[in-house]
């Protein structure tokens, strides 16, 4: 009797054991959406969709990995530390639509637009000399910094980075300046497009033109890092400020003729998001942004 009871339980003890090892394989299996999934992506190469399940095995996603590579997850993904700027606080600048001849393969589809004209003032010319007057007052301050055309270096790291245009509307009944930044980047992006808005407005009297920030705006390519190489890297903040119409006679006056003024409220304003944001919480602390979406936003102009 006492031999057939520890048959039993043995025969018991195997039962739930297998169990357990099934079930345990089974929350392992790779096909399941939840499952903990590490990939490492490098860099270039495409970061795939780990919801196959949901429908999305016949979709390509656009998205490729920056500079440094990616770690991938289901429902996020890690992007490693770029090395910090060394030596003096650092700021790039881009003059949109400027040198449109200099871009590589993946930005020539873009280069159509080739920014606004009114009244004989091209956005181009009106963009450049905006930027080298901002670059010379920053550098006054002892802070390094960089000029760019369309063309960014791919994962370009900096303290900040703004890209500058000037709109149109075809009309001349919009007025006032507008800005925008991108998701899936560092959290500081919010103070500096703040910062940068407040001491504009403050510097030109000009209104925000909130209404009117646009798609392309939100998803310009220069920091839309998950899209081009050629886009500054997800640590650097970065915004892009439209400075003012064009097309209306009162902006186009300050842009054309209170350009000092232009260009000291942008100075101002990163200098001041420099002031409030030292160099160590920029690149202190690891990247994780939620998964990216499946489809691209619409095409953004250089």
């Amino acid at each position: 009797m006492i031999r057939v009871l520890a048959i039993a339980v043995a025969i018991t003890s195997v039962v739930i054991a297998a169990t357990f090892i099934a079930r345990a394989a089974s929350l392992a299996s790779p096909q399941r959406p939840t499952d903990a999934k590490v990939l490492l992506v490098p860099a270039g190469a495409p970061i795939p969709l780990l919801e196959e399940s949901y429908g999305d095995s016949d979709m390509t996603p656009y998205a490729v990995a920056p500079p440094g590579g990616v770690i991938v997850q289901p429902g996020t993904v890690r992007v490693p530390q770029p090395k910090a700027p060394a030596g003096p606080r650092k700021v790039g600048i881009q003059v949109g639509h400027w040198k449109l001849d200099e871009v590589p393969d993946e930005l020539t589809r873009l280069v159509v637009q080739t920014g606004t004209t009114w009244n004989g003032v091209k956005e181009v010319d009106v963009n450049l000399d905006v930027a080298q007057r901002v670059g010379t007052l920053l550098k006054a301050k002892g802070v390094a910094v960089d000029i760019f055309g369309a063309t960014v270096p791919a994962g370009y790291v900096a303290d900040a980075f703004i890209a500058l245009h000037a709109d149109g509307d075809g009309t001349g009944e919009n007025s006032g300046f507008k800005m925008a930044h991108n998701a899936r980047r560092g959290p500081f992006e919010d103070r500096l497009l703040q910062t940068v808005r407040e001491e504009y407005a403050k510097s030109t009297k000009m209104d925000y033109d909130g209404l009117h920030v646009t798609r392309s705006m939100l998803g310009y390519f220069v920091y839309n890092w998950s899209r081009y190489q050629h886009a500054v890297s997800p640590y650097t903040p970065g915004t892009i400020l439209e400075m003012g119409y064009l097309s209306n006679d009162d902006d186009r006056a300050i842009l054309v003729d209170h350009s000092d003024a232009v260009a000291a409220g942008i100075a101002n304003g990163l200098l001041r998001f420099l002031n409030e944001t030292p160099r160590d919480q920029i690149f202190g602390k690891e990247l994780v942004v939620p998964q990216l979406p499946l489809r691209s936003p619409n095409p953004s102009a250089p």
